[in-house]
């Protein structure tokens, strides 16, 4: 059985990943990308990361061939900045590297390692503040944030206003485009057993329901029902989030596809 056609990852009207109207606005944009364990997002990531620098996901689909013959592969002065609670400073560098993107068209912040050391007994507010500060402000810039929901784990009492009004709002305000990527696993488990919640519990829900309301788009990856298939890995559903794209004539495309993910490539199909 033959596999259906390959499809390009599309996000907006104008058949774009990242709208040339939204990288050259002067807004503060987000883009929510939610996954589980079982649907590593990795791939997702560094193809958002790589339509920055490059102008498109040159690696999905197998498309190797393409990164020479596309004319958009020429890479962006804009900075690329990719921060990580979950990942250390060598994890992305060898993500990236392998897409052939230059190590100098990117930063990369680890706010891992060594933070219970470097943030043990501080209060609240100013490990919130500290964290802040390793982000240079650029109005033209991308930040790429991995995890923040585990600041309601890593420090004691964090509520998720405090972690949206103090960390999350103000890093947006810093950049031109911030995409979050969180764990939706608990989120998924509160929705199905509301009563069964601890604070924490309820807290990295509201938090998750935050980042929804305050995206323009949602991009959930999801594994199959049924378990993974040999030709199929998982589907990936592109929605609207609850905050309009203001100032763009584009709009986003609500779709769904299947991915499959073999070796160190990945393909898109619709659904």
């Amino acid at each position: 059985m033959s596999l259906p056609q390959r499809q390009d990852l599309t996000l907006f009207s104008d058949q774009s990943v990242l709208p040339r109207e939204l990288l050259n606005g002067d807004g503060h944009h987000m883009f929510l990308v939610t996954s589980t364990m079982a649907t590593q997002p990795l791939w997702l990531l560094t193809a958002l990361i790589e339509t920055k620098i490059k102008g498109a996901p040159l690696s999905l689909n197998g498309s190797a061939a393409r990164r020479s013959e596309n004319p958009a592969t020429q890479e962006m002065k804009t900075p690329v900045v990719v921060a990580s609670f979950l990942h250390e400073h060598s994890f992305y560098h060898q993500a990236l590297q392998k897409l052939r993107i230059n190590a100098n068209a990117y930063k990369v912040v680890d706010l891992l390692t060594g933070f219970v050391q470097k943030c043990g007994g501080k209060p609240r507010d100013v490990v919130l503040k500290e964290l802040l500060e390793q982000f240079t402000p650029d109005s033209q810039s991308t930040i790429l944030i991995e995890q923040p929901e585990l600041l309601l784990s890593l420090l004691d009492g964090l509520t998720s206003d405090e972690l949206n009004q103090k960390f999350l709002q103000p890093l947006r305000k810093k950049c031109n485009l911030l995409i979050v990527s969180s764990s939706i696993d608990l989120f998924q488990d509160n929705e199905n057993d509301p009563l069964d919640g601890s604070r924490g519990a309820v807290e990295y829900t509201r938090f998750i329901s935050s980042l929804i309301y305050t995206s323009i788009v949602v991009m959930n990856l999801r594994s199959l029902e049924t378990g993974r298939a040999k030709d199929v890995t998982g589907s990936l559903m592109i929605s609207r989030g609850g905050q309009a794209p203001a100032g763009l004539s584009v709009h986003v495309v609500e779709n769904e596809y299947l991915y499959l993910t073999e070796k160190e490539s990945t393909r898109l199909f619709y659904r």
